[in-house]
């Protein structure tokens, strides 16, 4: 199962619109959306995807929310999740409230934790779980612009970063 991490995209329709078609062309069955989407217009640009997504700090407004939870059984949203993706248990959280996500990290309990936030990529292990900030793709710009491709399966992950094609 190869899926694509996407956070922080703050809007940016150019952004969204280039890494959707990048992810099309990669086969990618599901997307991760790790929060900060903040305008619930731009859900569309990921109807085609199985997506799992958490609230950031910029979607305190409800409208998003509302939104999300309308679109049915294709997405999943809260302000954390815990999945069992592929065989693999999974945690997603923004990283906006104090400790989610250095709760889920000391449980040792996850294969992989994802979470967004600060804007800037990571890809780190800490005990077993690996831990992975996509970056962002839009908002406050402090690392270049980013997300990332994980196959589930063998482990491998693919950083993209702008102009957001993958087969570069």
């Amino acid at each position: 199962m190869k899926i694509a991490i996407i956070s922080d995209t703050h809007d940016n329709t150019s952004n969204i619109q280039a890494v959707r078609r990048a992810i099309l062309a990669e086969g990618v069955d599901a997307i991760i959306h790790c929060g900060d989407l903040t305008d619930a217009s731009v859900l569309g640009y990921f109807g085609d995807f199985q997506l799992y997504y958490t609230f950031g700090n910029c979607d305190l407004s409800g409208i998003v929310r509302d939104e999300l939870h309308l679109q049915g059984d294709r997405i999943q949203a809260g302000h954390e999740l815990s999945l069992n993706l592929d065989g693999k248990r999974v945690y997603l959280t923004h990283g906006h409230i104090d400790g989610y996500l250095e709760k889920a990290i000391a449980s040792d309990e996850y294969d992989y934790i994802f979470h967004g936030h600060t804007h800037r990529f990571v890809d780190e292990l800490s005990g077993k779980t690996r831990i992975i900030n996509p970056g962002a793709l839009g908002g406050k710009k402090v690392d270049t612009r980013s997300f990332a491709v994980l196959d589930l399966e063998s482990g491998l992950l693919t950083r993209v970063c702008e102009p957001f094609d993958i087969r570069q």
